[in-house]
């Protein structure tokens, strides 16, 4: 089991066959998603509009303002928003999820 972030607000991880969101702040988003509900996981950059321009213009890098993790289930999609996340790990999970899911 390998926690992508774990503190006052919010944790997320897979562990069985599941993907599982604690969020103390937000109790509605607290969940247990079975993977084969799960159809893929995206991980959205949200840049401000004047780092989208040069990045889009000159091809210039910027760190995102804020990161999305999108859930796309069968039934609608879920978006968490992260913050102070090692993005690195996220992206790992996101690839070995998605990868789970493609074997199904």
């Amino acid at each position: 089991m390998a926690i992508i972030r774990k503190n006052p607000l919010f944790e997320i991880y897979f562990e069985e066959g599941h993907l599982v969101l604690n969020n103390t702040n937000y109790k509605k988003d607290n969940r247990v998603i079975d993977i084969e509900n799960i159809q893929s996981l995206e991980l959205i950059r949200n840049l401000s509009f004047l780092n989208k321009i040069i990045e889009m213009t000159f091809g210039l890098n910027f760190p995102a303002k804020s990161y999305e993790l999108r859930i796309n289930m069968e039934n609608g999609f879920k978006d968490i928003i992260l913050t102070d996340c090692d993005i690195n790990k996220v992206e790992t999970l996101i690839y070995e999820i998605n990868q789970i899911i493609n074997k199904i």
